[in-house]
């Protein structure tokens, strides 16, 4: 992924900026080759002071592929937008780690979806 990248912004019947209209659940990220990748957002953690944006790969259906991001927020043409910016790995483990921690605090009265191969799911098979 690119050091910044534009998060695509809510549409509405009016809007015509010329992207695609896609799911509201879905931010297309676009890689260093310039292609479009779907990802869901899942979660956003707090570290250190700093912001963080947990995503999972929308596109992949095999394992999931969660990637983190440190946010910056910042203004251009007096629209404000995020730049997602790459963590090391020793960030990446440690945001891991608490996100994990925070799935498993929410316990399973935070999941109505049966299908959303949450943990607490496996054990009611």
């Amino acid at each position: 992924m690119d050091e910044k990248e534009k998060v695509q912004h809510e549409h509405d019947e009016a809007c015509d900026c010329g992207c695609e209209t896609v799911d509201e659940d879905v931010i297309m990220l676009e890689d260093e080759d310039g292609n479009e990748i779907p990802f869901y957002h899942i979660a956003t953690l707090e570290h250190d002071g700093k912001e963080y944006a947990c995503l999972q790969q929308a596109d992949d259906e095999d394992e999931p592929i969660i990637e983190i991001f440190e946010l910056e927020e910042v203004e251009e043409d007096g629209e404000p937008y995020y730049n997602f910016l790459p963590i090391d790995d020793d960030m990446y483990q440690t945001l891991f780690k608490q996100l994990e921690e925070e799935v498993a605090a929410m316990g399973d009265d935070e999941c109505d979806d049966p299908d959303c191969e949450c943990h607490h799911h496996d054990d009611n098979d």
